[in-house]
């Protein structure tokens, strides 16, 4: 009597076959297609460049106004997506001539959009007297996270999906939107030109977090399809993944140290508005800048209120009880008055 199988166990032995199968060969020309060779090689290199240049003016342009719309055009035009995958796929299939065609690729698309964001800064005449004053999308690719590792794995996975599929190509754009290659680089180069240091490594470590998760992740799926060493090099093919996960958890490390402070930061700031409430349910914050750095929070309040101002002592000690921590304050209460005047 035929057993039938669960739908867990079909999809399991689908996935062990598709293990165990090579790739059609459609599949592996997809893959192969993707940085041409021979006389076609520099004429690709050459629109690389331009489009290099021209993605990450956008992207300057659109940083330093500000404009997320403007900033998305950017991540559309951007070409690094392709030689990024191009090295994912080298390393699974062992091509080490194309493995250092694709690094030498995006050693160049890297440096030249960092040049573009530097040069138009510079052309723009950009100044900040503190990382606060630049605009809110550069200041989003300065303090990268564990959540921007977890998008660059997921559409890496995406694209590794994507790419021996020649009928799922159309989804290829969003994977460009979904993660940040160009719009870093060109902030680091912005950064670096108005003479935060600091946050121009920030954003270098946003783009590394990128492509050390995109080589790993387009690396599993496509090894999950099937594909492996078209040569006799298949011994080299775990030290080749253990090389990515390495830089992955390499990357991790500082993200991480990124994402504690970025909490700690919240955690002071959530003590520092139920504080205020307690303190005078009247009184409203009309600016505030909260620091945690190893326990200790460095609070800046300015609150407006109708009532003369609570002894500020008490305000200090409930932010310190919530924050279970030392906290410096610094506070500055503005009296609101309000007049009525009738005119007949």
């Amino acid at each position: 009597m035929p057993t039938t199988s669960s739908p867990i166990e079909t999809i399991w032995q689908q996935f062990r076959q598709s293990l165990s199968s090579p790739p059609e060969a459609d599949a592996i020309a997809a893959v192969e297609e993707l940085i041409p060779q021979g006389a076609e090689f520099w004429p690709y290199i050459r629109r690389f460049t331009m489009l290099i240049v021209l993605s990450a003016g956008i992207a300057a342009f659109g940083l330093l106004s500000d404009s997320a719309a403007v900033v998305i055009g950017a991540m559309l035009v951007a070409p690094l997506m392709t030689p990024i995958t191009a090295a994912g796929a080298a390393t699974v299939m062992a091509r080490n001539f194309r493995l250092l065609q694709s690094v030498a690729i995006i050693a160049w698309g890297t440096v030249g959009a960092i040049a573009v964001g530097w040069a138009t800064a510079w052309i723009a005449g950009t100044t900040a007297v503190s990382p606060q004053d630049l605009p809110g999308e550069i200041q989003a690719r300065t303090f990268p996270g564990l959540l921007d590792l977890g998008v660059a794995i997921t559409a890496g996975a995406a694209a590794g999906y994507i790419l021996p599929r020649r009928s799922t190509t159309s989804a290829l754009p969003g994977v460009g939107i979904a993660v940040a290659l160009v719009p870093p680089l060109a902030t680091v180069g912005i950064t670096f030109e108005v003479g935060f240091h600091e946050q121009s490594q920030n954003a270098l470590l946003l783009f590394a977090t990128n492509l050390a998760a995109i080589v790993f992740a387009v690396s599993v799926m496509l090894i999950a399809d099937g594909f492996r060493p078209l040569e006799r090099a298949g011994q080299s093919l775990a030290r080749r993944l253990t090389i990515t996960v390495a830089a992955v958890a390499v990357v991790a490390i500082p993200l991480t140290i990124h994402t504690r402070a970025t909490l700690e930061d919240v955690r002071l700031r959530r003590a520092v508005v139920a504080a205020v409430q307690e303190w005078d349910d009247t009184a409203r914050i009309v600016e505030m800048q909260a620091d945690a750095a190893s326990g200790r929070g460095t609070v800046e309040l300015l609150i407006s209120g109708p009532n003369s101002a609570q002894p500020s002592w008490r305000l200090a000690e409930g932010i310190e009880s919530r924050f279970a921590g030392p906290v410096d304050l610094r506070l500055l209460y503005e009296r609101d008055d309000l007049f009525r005047v009738s005119v007949r």
